[in-house]
């Protein structure tokens, strides 16, 4: 700018090729502008026109296929609900039926050690009285002792 401002200063009254090309550059730059916000604003107001056309053509059937497709979305929601509403009851019946295996379970445990401490019980009263010597040569107090020892270290084996 600053050398065409000084060109213009040098020579007021002529003007260079290369001023003639600038000012024919910023002209067209400026007609290219305002024909294309000219071609906006004529397209903006045309184009609410031929959106309310269109929609008038293809709105019944756009209509009919959104309501289709919302249809079978709503089918296929409903069918996921049930199905995960059915999977949830089953596991719970099956969780159910787990937990009360466990507490059978557990009662035959309690069960199964009376029994034992019964017969630990009933095996410790007749020793003392039983006159049949082990094969390995002690007496029957040595095996009520040996025994007792045993129930003490826990060690007892069936």
């Amino acid at each position: 700018m600053e050398f065409t401002c000084k060109m213009m200063l040098q020579h007021p009254g002529q003007v260079s090729a290369s001023e003639e090309e600038l000012r024919f550059a910023i002209q067209n730059k400026h007609l290219c502008h305002r024909m294309s916000s000219a071609l906006e604003s004529v397209t903006v107001s045309d184009r609410p026109l031929e959106m309310s056309v269109m929609k008038a053509e293809v709105a019944p059937e756009e209509d009919e296929r959104k309501k289709r497709r919302r249809e079978r979305n709503k089918i296929a929601a409903a069918k996921c609900r049930n199905k995960k509403k059915e999977k949830t009851e089953c596991l719970q019946k099956e969780s159910e039926k787990l937990e009360s295996v466990n507490a059978e379970l557990k009662a035959q445990i309690e069960e199964l050690k009376n029994e034992k401490q019964h017969l630990i019980y009933m095996l410790n009263l007749h020793r003392p009285t039983c006159i049949v010597r082990a094969q390995n040569g002690r007496t029957p107090e040595d095996e009520r002792n040996l025994f007792i020892q045993q129930i003490k270290e826990g060690t007892l084996q069936s």
